[in-house]
């Protein structure tokens, strides 16, 4: 009985990993494309290096200002709702 007990709930937590690690990878995926999407929305980086670090400088503040703008919307609903 006690062995019944232990298989039974060692397979309870494998599946709650299961279902946590599933729903990890599906995130991960969605991130990814739509960072892949983006990339190739951007453009290939061309000209002469020191116009291509400028191009990627540009890049890089614009998409620090978008994630810092979504903090900011994401942070202003919370209060909002009074969720949180």
């Amino acid at each position: 009985m006690r062995a019944m007990l232990t298989i039974g709930s060692l397979l309870i937590v494998l599946a709650v990993v299961a279902l946590s690690m599933r729903a990890q990878l599906k995130a991960t995926q969605r991130s990814m494309a739509s960072a892949a999407a983006s990339d190739a929305a951007s453009g290939a980086l061309s000209g002469t290096p020191a116009n291509q670090v400028q191009q990627y400088q540009r890049q890089l503040d614009a998409a620090m200002k978008a994630a810092a703008q979504h903090t900011a919307d994401r942070a202003a609903s919370a209060g909002e709702d009074g969720s949180r």
